[in-house]
């Protein structure tokens, strides 16, 4: 990994990291979110998986999805890097 691919995923990973925060503040039965990225290929290779406590909890955030898919993609926005919606799935554990 290249010293500007380290600093990318550096931004990357704190961008994320906000938004997660964001997300368990204001969505109860949130736990976490991870990404899987290529570096080479940022826009098109950036998965964000969300994950909720339980079945019950991603049930009861579902009216919400879409504001927190805006949560993710403005955090991303934030350092350039525009993802499609699609690329952002939401599970429960």
């Amino acid at each position: 990994m290249t010293k500007t691919q380290k600093q990318r995923d550096k931004q990357i990973r704190s961008v994320l990291t906000i938004a997660c925060e964001t997300i368990k503040e204001t969505v109860f039965g949130f736990h976490y979110l991870t990404h899987s990225v290529d570096l080479n290929n940022e826009t098109n290779t950036l998965k964000v998986q969300c994950f909720f406590n339980d079945d019950i909890a991603l049930e009861s955030a579902t009216p919400q999805l879409d504001e927190l898919k805006d949560i993710i993609l403005n955090q991303l926005a934030s350092i350039k890097l525009n993802i499609k919606p699609a690329h952002i799935l939401f599970f429960a554990n």
